[in-house]
């Protein structure tokens, strides 16, 4: 079992992420946290002693992630540390790589594509995920990138939930959120609906598209909040 922690000062990101990763079969999430400075407090607290890994943002109050970065390696230097966030600017990377992270991930990836992530940090490899729509990969010049899924037109119709946020996406696209808030992966959801997993991947990328959000887990977060759950 691979402990984790979370570092986010959005709460409801950090539940969400909290029950995301938790529903994987080998992955725990041990502590989270809202900012750098209660993650320093928590370095040397019990529930740290098992922790391999620590998936935090980049953008926090009272201490970037970049800065928590270079702490938490130069005091606990096994602990692999996951870059989770919207920035993918080339030069923001090479900072983070350079305070001593093992994985920069953006957030518009799958739950799965977070979770391979951190089964490879830990394992000793660097991880990054260069740019919008592109599947983690290992960082060696033979990978390919695989492009996100381009979202198809689909007939706008009320949502039965009510809520005037989410009354633009379709059923089936209701239908595909109320499943990934059940932290069910792409190939599950495509398994319940009986469709196959590249449909559900486009159904994916449109509802977040849709939702003005920037990837899966903020569609998580918005349906959770206008009360989808």
């Amino acid at each position: 079992m691979i402990d984790v922690g979370i570092v986010d000062d959005d709460a409801l990101v950090r539940h969400v992420l909290t029950t995301l990763l938790n529903a994987q079969s080998d992955i725990s999430v041990a502590w989270t946290a809202s900012d750098g400075e209660e993650v320093i407090q928590l370095l040397d607290s019990p529930e740290n002693s098992s922790v391999q890994a620590i998936l935090l943002d980049i953008q926090m109050p009272r201490m970037d992630g970049i800065t928590l970065s270079t702490i938490v390696h130069e005091k606990l230097p096994n602990i692999a540390i996951l870059i989770l966030t919207t920035f993918t600017d080339r030069e923001l990377i090479d900072r983070t790589l350079a305070a001593g992270v093992n994985g920069y991930i953006a957030k518009e990836d799958s739950i799965e594509s977070i979770a391979g992530a951190i089964r490879q940090a830990v394992g000793g490899n660097l991880v990054l995920s260069p740019g919008p729509g592109n599947r983690l990969r290992t960082r060696t010049p033979s990978t390919a990138d695989e492009a996100k899924p381009k979202p198809t037109e689909e007939t706008k119709v009320p949502d039965a939930s009510g809520s005037p946020e989410l009354s633009h996406l379709s059923p089936r696209e209701i239908e595909v959120l109320k499943l990934m808030i059940e932290a069910l992966p792409n190939k599950q959801i495509a398994r319940r609906l009986n469709v196959s997993e590249a449909t559900v991947k486009t159904h994916v990328s449109t509802l977040i598209a849709k939702l003005g959000v920037h990837d899966r887990v903020g569609a998580v977060v918005k349906a959770v909040r206008h009360g989808l759950a």
